[in-house]
């Protein structure tokens, strides 16, 4: 099973993905963060086997956002960085993201929200 982080300040949207994962038994271990700077700290603090697989992570965040935190991301050991599937999530189809994104070395996918439920099973299976 799968451990994934959620990465986003609507409280809402961290409600509901969480249900669904659960509901479709997707994840043993699913954790929260508000901003990029949250999880940012955890990532740089954790060990290895401890990461999350699976990284959902909102664009539109205060504090450190999505672009903000890809930024840091790039200075975590490349061991870690190797183990993480970072998807990118907004509620926008701006193409200036789309097209970041989808250029992005990190980034595995734009989802747009809400996520339904066979896009969120074929992105952590």
């Amino acid at each position: 099973m799968k451990k994934i982080a959620i990465v986003d300040d609507d409280n809402i949207f961290q409600f509901t993905t969480k249900v669904k994962i659960e509901k479709l038994n997707l994840a043993e271990d699913i954790s929260i963060y508000n901003d990029g700077e949250e999880i940012f700290d955890y990532l740089k603090t954790c060990a290895v086997d401890d990461l999350p697989d699976v990284l959902l992570l909102d664009i539109n965040m205060p504090l450190v956002d999505g672009w903000d935190f890809l930024e840091l991301y790039e200075t975590l050991s490349d061991d870690k960085k190797n183990r993480i599937h970072i998807f990118m999530l907004s509620s926008s189809i701006n193409p200036v993201d789309l097209e970041k994104a989808e250029n992005h070395p990190h980034i595995k996918r734009y989802v747009t929200k809400p996520i339904k439920d066979e896009i969120l099973i074929d992105i952590i299976k």
